[in-house]
């Protein structure tokens, strides 16, 4: 039986999946899928994937702006056996990139139909990286440069100037009262958006380019 959490904050969203799964299921008639749980926040996603160990976690990106990224690498961290597949809009190339760096074994539109969500699902958990031809093209765009210009968000911008500022991983957690492991993948995730190698390369371009002041 394919074990199933949806986690998304939009309730809507959460039984649409759920819907999309089971006529999925019942028309291909594959192994059963069995929705573990709904989670409507970070910290519950969390707390469902402890206690139903789920095999796969659908993971909307739609929760709190700074953190929805931070909380797919927390998930990662805590149950590195479960495969994640994030759930994020086609055009948004640099969150996919942030999103498979932070540990989701792929990446899916939420126009995705149901017959692809569970395709996706039994690959993600045979070990395969799952990615829709919708999300592929932002990917290859996104890489080839020609894409939007990349832009960071309000965690990540305040990361890099405290970095600017001279300030360790430890002192910025402290100063945003967020954990180390929080910084490090806002950080991480700076860094990959601006094509940077370091901390103080990653400083650099974002001023360069205006997206942070110091």
């Amino acid at each position: 039986m394919l074990r199933i959490l949806i986690a998304s904050p939009h309730p809507a969203l959460r039984a649409g999946l759920h819907v999309l799964l089971e006529e999925a299921q019942r028309s291909r008639a594959t192994e059963p899928v069995m929705v573990v749980g709904e989670a409507d926040t970070i910290e519950a996603s969390l707390q469902w994937t402890r206690a139903t160990q789920p095999q796969v976690v659908l993971y909307d990106l739609a929760f709190e702006v700074d953190e929805d990224l931070a909380g797919l690498w927390r998930l990662r961290t805590q149950s590195p056996e479960v495969a994640i597949l994030a759930l994020c809009e086609a055009n948004s190339d640099s969150r996919l990139l942030a999103a498979l760096q932070g540990g989701a074994r792929g990446c899916l539109p939420k126009t995705a139909t149901g017959a692809e969500l569970l395709e996706a699902a039994q690959g993600a958990v045979l070990g395969e990286p799952v990615l829709h031809p919708a999300t592929t093209a932002a990917l290859l765009q996104q890489l080839r440069g020609d894409g939007p210009a990349p832009s960071l968000t309000p965690r990540e911008s305040e990361v890099l100037r405290q970095v600017a500022a001279g300030q360790t991983n430890k002192s910025i957690a402290l100063k945003l009262g967020i954990s180390e492991h929080t910084v490090k993948f806002h950080l991480g995730s700076a860094m990959t958006k601006l094509g940077s190698a370091s901390r103080a390369e990653a400083v650099a371009v974002a001023i360069r380019r205006g997206l942070i002041s110091v």
